[in-house]
């Protein structure tokens, strides 16, 4: 159904004047306005799902495509997805799959077909500055997260891996999808980043202090009572704290992933290497890791997500601490280099952007310019494609459900008129962005 987008913005404006006309605008009118300039962001698509019929789920047929699957195969030319409510039924060429009458077909001849991306690293509720930060309120950082969520769906990136939120926030939208009040891409959170007293991220809205193992261990507890399934420290921390937040989410049924050093790391720096002998499943960032580190993420199969660009950036804006470029010797140089170190060894490693404070205005772009950055350090189009699609799925643990184009997978696509391994330029603006079996189109 097609929704005009004048018609909803006109009723807005009655509204805040009815408000305004009774003396009570305030907070309630800038609420109204701050929902309506959400829903504003996706007026201008038409969203469409296929009715269901006898109590059956809706069937859809996308015919036609280059399927480029997120497995790292060679694309299937003209391909056919049949797609049963939210899942994927059925993939195969033209000619040897089966179109039920009753589908909805979608016409992508010519087009290509991929699986929605994957943000492994977000802070979504994250402040745009540091006069934000105290004016902030849940409601507000609600809002923002919910911006950001729409404004990836445009872009095809339609799952989220939130590694430090207000807790309030992530868990009113978490309800709030499953209540069916909102309709955006799938976030997986780890609610409160775990740190010590002191440490990095201390201090922050999304964060919160534990101090020795039986804290830690009540921490990661006390994320699994909120409902969070993911698990994110940060340093410093001793092996033992470490250890008990590992053993903690094992046993509770969690993903666990750790900042990767920093300004909060030792010298030498050793914090990495403490997480990863803790047995974390990921690491996040590419600092100061010496051969030995990387090497034992290799053998271990411990993941990785560079967040290369929010580095650059934070390099071109002369935003990186003085002492670590100065006495720790960090440059950009650093971090390309330990990429190619770990694409050597065959490290699997995700995209994730992090722009978090001023750099937020970077989004949704820095998704993208994150894709072509692995592509100039070496990696094949189709590589970084893996990367952003299966890999991502990997290091949320959802391999078997998310991240490729395969039979009981979910329906989470997106058809794009060129060809992405030709160029990552239009990577960004999809045609048509499937979501959970609901259609997108742009």
């Amino acid at each position: 159904m097609k929704i005009s987008s004048e018609l909803k913005i006109f009723s807005g404006r009655k509204i805040i004047k009815r408000l305004a006309g009774t003396g009570r605008v305030g907070i309630i009118a800038l609420a109204v306005s701050c929902f309506l300039f959400l829903s504003a962001l996706f007026l201008s698509a038409r969203t469409d799902k296929p009715q269901e019929k006898s109590g059956k789920p809706a069937l859809v047929a996308v015919l036609g495509a280059t399927i480029i699957d997120g497995t790292g195969r060679e694309p299937l030319p003209d391909g056919v997805i049949i797609i049963e409510g939210d899942k994927i039924k059925e993939v195969g060429p033209a000619g040897k799959v089966k179109i039920p009458k009753e589908a909805h077909k979608i016409d992508a001849s010519g087009k290509w077909i991929l699986p929605g991306f994957i943000d492994c690293h977000i802070h979504l509720t994250s402040e745009t500055s540091d006069l934000e930060y105290y004016r902030d309120s849940n409601s507000l950082a609600t809002l923002r997260a919910l911006q950001l969520m729409n404004m990836y769906l445009r872009c095809g990136v339609t799952a989220v891996r939130d590694v430090g939120s207000h807790l309030e926030a992530i868990r009113a939208i978490l309800q709030a999808q499953k209540k069916g009040y909102i309709d955006s891409i799938r976030i997986y959170p780890c609610g409160y980043l775990i740190t010590i007293t002191g440490g990095h991220g201390y201090g922050m809205h999304g964060s919160m202090a534990a101090d020795g193992p039986w804290e830690w261990r009540k921490a990661v507890r006390q994320m699994y009572a909120s409902g969070f399934k993911h698990i994110k420290i940060s340093p410093q921390f001793t092996l033992e704290e470490a250890r008990a937040a590992v053993e903690e989410a094992r046993m509770l049924g969690l993903h666990i992933t750790a900042h990767g050093g920093g300004f909060s790391d030792t010298i030498p720096p050793t914090m990495t290497k403490v997480a990863i002998q803790a047995g974390v499943e990921c690491i996040e960032h590419l600092n100061e890791m010496d051969d030995e580190t990387l090497d034992m993420m290799a053998e271990k199969g411990v993941y990785n997500v560079p967040t290369l660009m929010t580095y650059y950036a934070s390099y071109q804006r002369d935003d990186i601490n003085r002492f670590l470029i100065e006495k720790r010797g960090w440059s950009m140089a650093m971090h390309e280099t330990l990429f190619k170190k770990a694409y050597a060894r065959k490290i699997v490693m995700g995209i994730g952007t992090d722009a978090n404070g001023e750099y937020r205005e970077m989004y949704p772009q820095i998704y993208f310019d994150e894709m072509k950055y692995f592509q100039r350090l070496g990696m094949s189009p189709m590589e970084v494609i893996v990367c952003a699609t299966g890999n991502g799925a990997r290091i949320l643990g959802l391999e078997n459900e998310l991240g490729t184009i395969e039979p009981g997978k979910a329906a989470d696509l997106q058809i794009l008129k060129s060809d992405p391994l030709k160029s990552f330029d239009n990577l960004g603006n999809p045609e048509t962005v499937i979501l959970r079996g609901k259609i997108y189109k742009f």
